[in-house]
């Protein structure tokens, strides 16, 4: 009974200093990085509304159009009939964080978060609110098409800079 009582001690201790030391990178990305674009903010972050007027919310675009130097997204408006879309961006299904959240009305082409703009290889998740609604978009390496997804609850898709989507032009 003590060895369990004792296993089970040294399991909660563990699993609280895995937390904390989440938590604490969580929040030293947001409360520092203001470059990124948004890249670690939760979708409903309270930081968010906290943050002075002057500064751009980290999931808005910082301008109407992407540099298209790197890896960038291009929504599709007149087909896309999703209020909400929420992006998840990384190199690969493990390896992933909130991006930011886009919402009909606003720019429909934006970069991918500077640490991922010259990635090799690029994992992009969208899910759409509501649910049931169409949301089309191209994922887009500078001047070329590379994957076209159009999906109505959410998609995700690993990519690399040398493919072609010939529906994204």
């Amino acid at each position: 009974m003590k060895k369990r009582t004792a296993l089970n001690s040294l399991l909660l201790l563990a699993a609280c200093m895995f937390l904390f030391s989440a938590c604490s990178r969580q929040s030293r990305t947001t409360g520092t990085d203001t470059s990124s674009s948004g890249a670690g903010a939760a979708t409903s972050s309270p930081s968010v509304a906290s943050q002075p007027e002057t500064q751009p919310s980290p999931q808005t675009p910082a301008s109407s159009q992407a540099a298209k130097t790197g890896w960038w997204v291009r929504i599709n408006p007149a087909a896309t009939t999703a209020q909400t879309i929420t992006f998840q961006v990384g190199t690969s299904k493990l390896q992933r964080e909130e991006w930011r959240v886009w919402n009909a009305g606003e720019p429909a082409e934006f970069d991918v978060p500077e640490k991922y703009a010259q990635a090799p290889r690029l994992y992009l998740r969208g899910n759409v609110s509501p649910i049931g609604k169409l949301a089309t978009l191209c994922l887009m390496y500078k001047d070329r098409g590379v994957e076209h997804m159009s999906f109505n609850d959410d998609d995700s898709e690993t990519k690399s800079q040398t493919e072609i989507d010939i529906k994204c032009r």
